[in-house]
């Protein structure tokens, strides 16, 4: 049985949603869905999502192991990616084009401004010197700009949406590990290292900056034990425990207007802040595993061997949620020209991966949601790490012609772990031609 796998089954990790990006802009044309198998993408608004493969978005790279790209949707509907060997972008669904400047560098994390009209994207190259990139939304040529910061690995990067040219970044020693955080006031040409008193934090992974307050910041910590919520009202250079989580804090979201703040984890449910993230309590009991909001709609990734789905949108701050994405209603590649040959490789693939997905939902037992309930208010919080990525159980080496075995142990599946995730923010424009297509 821990042989089941087909070629197919990218990674050899369980089904999971990672994170969900949402644009462009204002608008909410495009919904990616990042999972531990491709990408899963709506750009009719959600009315249907269609399967880009990895073979397709990291061509034509031959990339191996567990790789979770970071995000982001531009201006004019294309999804752009940072991964470990630079940035590639889709207008389409189908073509791929890649950014010469970020090639063979590891881009830890992307960002953009709330218009879309700036793409930002930081590197983390390990004995090297390393740089945010930036690229205006019209051409989407990125540049790197300053003279980068040696010795610290970056992990997030965030725009402060009220203050131009203010950005945040977390990261950590690449010599002793300990978290490190940097602000620059002149667009990413210059960081700053901050000296905050972290507590016992082992690490610091930036989380959000108030669309309103530019000195207003979140930061998740692994802390002693548990997965704490640190909040700044002073730039950075101070930080106050607002919350915790018995289990990995996977999830965070920030409203429009800074006055509500979500959290959740998989263990905990959905906890929310209508103070400006100065107290919490819980709101609903979705696992959850994803968070994201955006005009006025919570977004967020779910354990679908819990809830019948993977991907829910709430319109009323949390306290209920509807399907947006089922494993087993998700389509195809997108219907492409038949010489492109990512789109192709994901059709070969497509008919073992969808049996897979409609086995792995007929054995997950899903159930309808349950009303929300309410937590013990005085329960301790706050259990595990959250590195960029994402969790999954690999079931064994890919084996070509056993689709009709695998995953079938329904308990192996609701055994599996749910890990680690990132927030990531949509964003610009971008323009193929100036990139290098293939």
């Amino acid at each position: 049985m821990l042989l089941a796998a087909a070629d197919a089954r990218a990674n050899g990790r369980f089904p999971t949603a990672q994170d969900v990006v949402v644009g462009p802009g204002p608008r909410s044309d495009v919904i990616v869905l990042r999972t531990t198998f491709g990408l899963v993408v709506s750009r009719d608004a959600g009315a249907t999502f269609h399967w880009m493969c990895e073979a397709q978005i990291y061509r034509p790279l031959f990339l191996t192991g567990e790789v979770d790209p970071s995000v982001a949707v531009a201006a004019d509907g294309s999804i752009v990616f940072g991964f470990p060997q630079g940035i590639h972008l889709s207008p389409d669904g189908c073509q791929i084009a890649r950014d010469p400047a970020a090639m063979n560098h590891h881009i830890a994390d992307l960002t953009t401004d709330p218009t879309g009209a700036r793409l930002f994207a930081i590197e983390s190259d390990p004995g090297m010197s390393n740089h945010i990139l930036r690229a205006d939304a019209r051409s989407l040529r990125f540049e790197r700009l300053g003279a980068g910061v040696s010795g610290v690995m970056f992990t997030n990067l965030d725009v402060a949406a009220s203050r131009p040219g203010r950005l945040y970044a977390s990261g950590f020693s690449a010599d002793t590990r300990s978290p490190r955080l940097f602000r620059s006031d002149d667009d990413g040409v210059t960081l700053v290292p901050l000296a905050p008193d972290l507590g016992p934090a082992d690490d610091a992974w930036l989380s959000g900056v108030d669309p309103t307050d530019p000195d207003v910041l979140y930061v998740r910590s692994y802390m002693g034990g548990g997965t704490a919520l640190l909040r700044s009202d002073d730039g950075g250079q101070r930080f106050t425990r607002v919350a915790s989580t018995r289990g990995s804090m996977l999830g965070f979201a920030l409203s429009d207007d800074g006055r509500t703040v979500w959290i959740g984890s998989a263990e905990d449910g959905l906890l929310r802040s209508d103070d400006r993230g100065r107290s919490f309590a819980p709101v609903n009991s979705l696992p959850t595993l994803c968070l994201r909001q955006h005009a006025g709609v919570l977004w967020a990734c779910s354990d679908w061997t819990r809830r019948p789905f993977a991907l829910g949108r709430s319109r009323d701050g949390g306290r209920s949620f509807e399907p947006v994405v089922r494993w087993g209603d998700v389509a195809g590649p997108f219907t492409c020209d038949p010489g492109l040959m990512g789109p192709v490789v994901c059709g070969w693939q497509w008919p073992s991966v969808q049996d897979q997905l409609q086995r792995v939902a007929d054995a997950g037992g899903v159930v309808k949601e349950p009303p929300p309930v309410a937590f013990d208010a005085g329960a301790r919080a706050g259990d595990a790490r959250m590195p960029p990525g994402a969790g999954g159980c690999a079931i064994g080496a890919a084996r070509p012609g056993s689709a009709a075995i695998g995953w079938c142990v329904t308990g192996l599946l609701l055994l599996c772990s749910r890990r680690r995730a990132r927030a990531h923010s949509a964003r610009p424009r971008t323009s193929p031609r100036s990139l290098q297509p293939f």
